[in-house]
């Protein structure tokens, strides 16, 4: 086996290396050429958002049959990302560090759940805070909201 360098080839490399060729669709009045590399590199942010869309919110795999079903599910998960977006740039505006969807996870530990004896409502639960989450929610001005129980829970509610 024998191998040499192509000198010629890696002069023409070098000469564009770091350089981006972008092409659009859309006209210099529409988009700018600094516009074009701004969408260019927030590509990931939308790569980002199809990996949350496929894992942490599960739109695949979908077990839906009826077509609206499958469209509505989608519609419900692209929402759920709009929302944990607009969360986490608000968050990034007050210098937090912890994403948005590691907080979601921790968020889905606090449950509400009614307990029945023989078939009628007996008590409605709400499970604590955990102590690491409470420091994170206060910061972010959101701990009254899990204070208390949601207004639409039936019943007494006790922790």
């Amino acid at each position: 086996m024998q191998w040499s360098r192509r000198a010629e080839v890696i002069q023409a490399e070098q000469i564009r290396d770091g350089l981006y060729l972008l092409g659009t669709n859309a006209g210099p009045e529409q988009i700018p050429s600094a516009g074009v590399l701004t969408h260019y590199k927030n590509l990931l942010e939308v790569e980002d958002a199809f990996c949350h869309l496929k894992d942490y919110l599960r739109v695949r795999p979908v077990f839906h049959r009826r077509p609206d079903r499958v469209r509505n599910h989608v519609r419900i998960c692209f929402l759920a990302y709009w929302l944990s977006a607009k969360l986490e740039r608000q968050w990034r505006q007050q210098d937090q560090t912890i994403e948005v969807h590691n907080l979601l996870r921790q968020l889905q530990t606090i449950r509400l759940g009614r307990l029945e004896v023989e078939g009628k409502p007996f008590k409605t639960m709400v499970t604590q805070v955990p102590r690491d989450l409470n420091g994170t929610l206060s910061k972010l001005g959101l701990l009254p909201l899990f204070s208390q129980p949601p207004a639409w829970a039936p019943g007494a509610c006790s922790k």
